[in-house]
């Protein structure tokens, strides 16, 4: 998308000193007419170029001869199947232009584009100047971080009664789904947070003084955002820690209670195995006058009864 004007009156704004440009191209690949056009009209460098299309690059910000060129990263989550992606935002400022590409959609930048378009008043973005509307696209995509964390939280608490309450397979790949994807998250906040303090020491009067505060506003954001990540980083190790004990402790519990029930039958089937000896005479069968096997009977209840109330005394069961 190349803003809201032809090639030729691009050309011509370039040429103003008092124009302020924002163009904003969402694109896999950089095709060559885009290639040709940054080349061209904006004079960026064909290192510059080449690190826009790759997909793996971490936050940073290099300067050029006449730009500036900053790689940021928003955040997306998917609740349901604890998956993140970190979708990539390149930006190419100077004094008069700003240059945003981004190989995916960001509702996001679309939001603010279409606001920036409709807005027509005496301090929009466009008349106050790339140092503002520069703000404006990483205050937002900091903002955009908010509802993600929200999501975060939520899912954090559910996994804690979880792992209090259940001790399925389910609850464990969770655990393990969201302590990968925190760590993703961190690698790629971790980095804007310096960066984000580069805008104000390193882009000297692209960003004048009274602009500074609003990008001091943005890398406190970002300070919080890695902040959270971080308490929810551990506290998902402190979740697995508890699941794992928990499992043990259902685990010994269910041994106890086996144990318990191989306890009382071992005396009844140390009876029962004596009088079922395979001889041929036994006194207590030959003189038996009918009596001895309710004898028996009662002799073993007796001995389960009393190896049940000893348990419970103990309070092993």
């Amino acid at each position: 998308m190349i803003g809201d004007c032809s090639l030729e009156q691009l050309h011509d704004a370039l040429q103003d000193p008092h124009a302020t440009i924002w163009l904003d191209i969402q694109t896999e690949h950089c095709p060559e007419k885009y290639s040709n056009l940054l080349t061209e009209e904006f004079h960026l460098q064909p290192l510059t170029i080449e690190k826009i299309q790759e997909k793996g690059e971490r936050a940073k910000l290099t300067s050029q001869h006449n730009y500036f060129y900053l790689v940021v990263h928003g955040l997306e989550f998917d609740g349901d199947e604890v998956e993140a992606a970190t979708p990539k935002l390149d930006i190419i400022f100077s004094k008069q232009f700003l240059i945003t590409i981004h190989p995916d959609p960001l509702p996001w930048l679309a939001e603010l584009w279409q606001a920036t378009r409709e807005d027509d008043s005496e301090d929009c973005l466009m008349r106050l100047g790339v140092p503002y509307l520069l703000h404006q696209v990483l205050d937002t995509l900091v903002d955009s971080y908010f509802p993600v964390l929200d999501e975060i939280d939520d899912l954090v608490d559910e996994l804690e009664n979880a792992t209090v309450e259940q001790d399925s397979q389910d609850t464990q790949k969770r655990i393990f789904g969201m302590k990968r994807v925190l760590a993703q998250m961190r690698r790629v906040i971790s980095p804007q947070v310096e960066v984000s303090n580069s805008l104000i020491t390193r882009t000297g009067e692209t960003i004048p003084t009274e602009v500074e505060p609003y990008f001091a506003d943005v890398h406190d954001h970002l300070v919080r955002t890695f902040e959270v990540l971080d308490s929810y980083r551990d506290l998902m190790s402190g979740l697995l820690d508890v699941y794992l004990t928990t499992v043990a402790n259902r685990q010994n519990e269910i041994m106890k209670q086996l144990a318990l029930i191989s306890t009382i039958f071992l005396p009844i089937t140390f009876v029962t195995g004596v009088f079922g000896q395979n001889f041929g005479h036994s006194p207590q069968v030959d003189h038996d006058a009918g009596f001895n096997f309710w004898f028996v009977l009662l002799f073993m209840a007796l001995v389960t009864i009393m190896q049940i109330w000893y348990f419970h005394h103990r309070k092993w069961i």
